[in-house]
């Protein structure tokens, strides 16, 4: 009747660095451990064989393992879900109702899409650069409505590049599909909603790469789509859409090896602002729009990793000014206390091209970050990637997020909430005079 599927993040599947993310990679054989479509079992009967492959490939087999009988988990409950369900309506009336979901769900979509203006808006944005060449690279889209149907053109997009900002063509779909559901939220989450919107990837472009082209910064690529996507159409209707957000899951990773000899890949996302909208201010230190997960806290890292968070607190100024501001971003400041050291590994973006606001809202800040050395601290050549930071026992790395765009011109903000937001240590009384002037401070004296 159906496949099931599912989807995790293993902490390491190989590839040349610990963690994958690899800012230097130039083909996926330096990425990860490549497994083609295998069978993993047949008639209910596991093949060893294949899991020992897969474990003999990461750095953290134990782990591996725990995910692995996790998702394996997962597949079996959806098997006997599935099972009940058609056990109880047969397979012809399922069939039938998820293609009656289907299109409700395209009619929907066609009912919002009459509610909008027909015309076509252009919007682009850019990556740092591909972790490869100091290059800036551009992510276009043309977005076109007319009567019930939307196209989607990314065509002047970058071309394939040498470096792991790739993505392949069902990610680059899969993508506008998420940017559609941020705008139109309340409409169900199925293959209906995107039939009357057109995707368009040019041959040939960063958004359309094949084998064995590297693709693991993929995450950093779908961000700048996402964004580009919610710029131009915030163009036909801000009202539909957020502010840029912080638009880089900032991969980290430090590795290194305990006193016994073992392994140890301390790998996590690191949060960041959220844009602002119509209703309301961006959100404060959130995950990043295409996550589902929650970012653990500093308490579990430290227990499971000889690390120390020296610092973990949101970030002043980081957020774009606006009737309703951005959110701001964080500051983490992580420092190695395992005495063999360590080396360190970032993934990132926006280290040179800011997240926008929309409607007249501000900019926020850039992505920074910093390692330290002996003689005080640096800032890697590419801005945001890295690559085998050396790391010795009580050096640290420090990043600063990028907090969301602003929404709305910022003279339009009330008088109290900037009060308010100096008050709480997200804007410095500096920046709240060069954003929104002096008035704010009337109602504080």
């Amino acid at each position: 009747f159906c496949w099931l599927a599912s989807v995790g993040h293993w902490h390491d599947v190989g590839g040349a660095v610990p963690g994958n993310y690899n800012p230097a990679a130039t083909d996926a054989f330096a990425e990860a451990f490549i497994l083609p479509p295998v069978r993993l079992a047949r008639a209910g009967e596991i093949n060893q064989d294949i899991i020992d492959i897969l474990l003999r490939n990461t750095r953290l087999p134990q782990s591996a393992q725990g995910d692995l009988n996790g998702q394996l988990g997962a597949l079996d409950l959806g098997v006997r879900r599935m099972d009940e369900l058609l056990g109880e309506y047969g397979a012809p009336t399922v069939r039938a109702a998820l293609d009656a979901l289907g299109e409700r769900a395209e009619a929907l979509m066609r009912a919002e899409l009459t509610e909008l203006p027909d015309g076509r808006w252009e919007a682009v944005d850019y990556l740092d650069n591909d972790g490869i060449s100091d290059t800036p690279l551009a992510i276009k889209v043309a977005l076109s409505i007319k009567g019930d149907e939307m196209e989607l053109d990314f065509a002047g997009t970058a071309p394939r590049c040498a470096g792991p900002v790739n993505i392949a063509l069902p990610t680059a779909v899969a993508t506008a599909y998420v940017a559609i559901k941020h705008i139109f939220p309340s409409l169900p989450a199925n293959a209906g909603v995107m039939r009357p919107i057109a995707v368009k990837i040019p041959e040939g472009s960063l958004l359309a790469a094949e084998f064995p082209a590297p693709v693991g910064g993929y995450t950093e690529t779908i961000l700048r789509m996402i964004d580009a996507i919610f710029s131009a159409m915030a163009q036909a209707a801000p009202e539909r859409v957020v502010a840029n957000a912080y638009g880089t899951i900032n991969a980290l990773s430090i590795a290194g090896k305990r006193a016994n000899g073992q392994p140890w890949v301390m790998f996590s996302f690191y949060g960041g602002g959220h844009g602002g909208s119509i209703e309301t201010d961006g959100l404060n230190h959130g995950n990043a729009p295409i996550s589902t997960a929650t970012i653990p806290p500093m308490e579990i890292l430290e227990a499971a990793y000889p690390v120390m968070f020296r610092t973990w607190a949101l970030r002043p100024d980081s957020a774009g000014s606006g009737a309703q501001r951005g959110g701001v971003g964080a500051i983490y400041e992580i420092e190695v206390l395992e005495e063999n050291g360590a080396e360190a590994f970032l993934f990132g973006e926006r280290g040179r091209f800011a997240p926008k606001g929309i409607a007249g809202g501000g900019d926020a800040a850039l992505n920074k970050f910093q390692y330290e050395q002996d003689d005080g601290w640096y800032s890697p050549p590419l801005a945001s990637k890295m690559r085998g930071i050396k790391l010795k026992a009580g050096q640290a790395v420090r990043l600063e997020t990028p907090g969301g765009g602003g929404y709305g011109k910022a003279t339009e903000r009330n008088q109290a909430a900037i009060a308010r937001d100096v008050a709480r240590g997200l804007v410095s009384e500096a920046e709240a005079d060069f954003a929104y002037g002096t008035d704010w401070r009337e109602g504080t004296a």
